[in-house]
């Protein structure tokens, strides 16, 4: 595991780019946004920071600073929290978190990750005080967190290659006990008892460039309890790549055989959603590069931090100079106050 992960986009005839696709817009409101840069090249890997909104002004906060470590990262300041990277700010303790948010518990309180050294372990982390209580995982896959939820901790093989991983176990957080909840393929990510998986419809004649991503066109939801399955999103031709889930919608990126680019919210099952954006601008990365924020959603990347409002699209209202492939770049935190 790496400080500083970096996902596929999703399979395309021609991948897009951030460089001057959006010209910076100054916002007609007031708030602070917590956000974290990524350089690899520099100490500290990762540093929390606020952007303080309409001036568009970055300044780093002296307490977020993370770097670099054998499995991931962990803050400068005491007491240290480790965790497998990423990076937001928990403003419930004030506390910047070297993790994804989807691994920590609703109040703010722990959050989860796997780390390895021989053999994977699970660790839930007191954010407060730093305390680690470590589980080995034993025989899993290349386990990861997917969810941290009042009944547990959701687990997943995710993909070496990219994309959706597979199986969905259970953690007990107290006793490190670990059940397979469901032999689910394809899994992009659980929460609330929910697991939204990649399928290929059979309909679907496309023809499709080679890809070490299997293909897929749908995105379904499957009931963990039941096993009853949804289909939210279908495309013939389309490669519905999930970015993550706003207010239990799921954000996605749709990739077509043509190279045309999509960024859309989908509000109920079987509808093509709003359309927050259409072009060649690439998202890298999800699960950890968006935040929803009400009926507001902030994104990141190379090139700075996008926002989209219903009323207005998407804009780029923050410029960030980074190299494409690189390594760097900065990705929201948490929502702006």
């Amino acid at each position: 595991m790496s400080a500083a992960r970096s996902y596929p986009t999703p399979p395309s005839s021609a991948a897009g780019t951030f460089a001057g696709d959006l010209p910076v817009t100054m916002v007609d409101f007031s708030c602070r946004l917590p956000v974290v840069t990524s350089n690899p090249d520099v100490l500290p890997a990762e540093q929390g920071a606020f952007i303080t909104f309409p001036a568009s002004r970055l300044a780093n906060d002296p307490n977020g600073a993370m770097v670099a470590r054998e499995n991931g990262l962990a803050t400068a300041g005491p007491p240290v929290l480790s965790g497998g990277g990423g990076g937001f700010y928990d403003r419930a303790v004030k506390r910047w978190v070297p993790a994804s948010p989807a691994g920590t518990l609703a109040d703010g309180s722990a959050y989860a990750y796997v780390s390895y050294s021989g053999t994977f372990v699970a660790r839930i982390v007191n954010v407060t005080s730093g305390d680690v209580r470590s589980f080995e995982l034993g025989s899993l896959d290349r386990p990861e967190v997917v969810d941290f939820a009042a009944s547990g901790v959701f687990l997943y093989s995710p993909s070496a290659i990219g994309g959706p991983g597979e199986g969905v176990w259970l953690m007990n957080p107290t006793t490190g006990s670990v059940t397979q909840v469901a032999a689910v393929h394809r899994v992009w990510t659980v929460r609330d008892g929910k697991a939204w998986v990649a399928r290929l419809d059979p309909r679907d004649k496309t023809v499709w460039p080679p890809s070490e991503v299997q293909p897929a066109d749908t995105l379904a939801q499957v009931d963990l309890a039941t096993g009853a399955e949804t289909q939210w999103f279908y495309r013939a031709g389309a490669y519905p790549w999930m970015v993550g889930l706003v207010s239990g919608r799921p954000l996605i990126a749709v990739s077509s055989v043509s190279g045309q680019s999509e960024i859309r919210l989908i509000d109920q099952p079987g509808t093509d959603g709003k359309l927050i954006y259409s072009g060649n601008l690439v998202f890298d990365g999800y699960f950890q590069n968006y935040q929803g924020d009400g009926d507001r959603i902030w994104l990141g990347g190379e090139s700075g931090i996008y926002l989209y409002r219903p009323d207005r699209g998407i804009q780029r209202v923050f410029a960030y100079d980074a190299r494409s492939g690189s390594g760097r770049g900065i990705h929201p935190g948490g929502i702006c106050l």
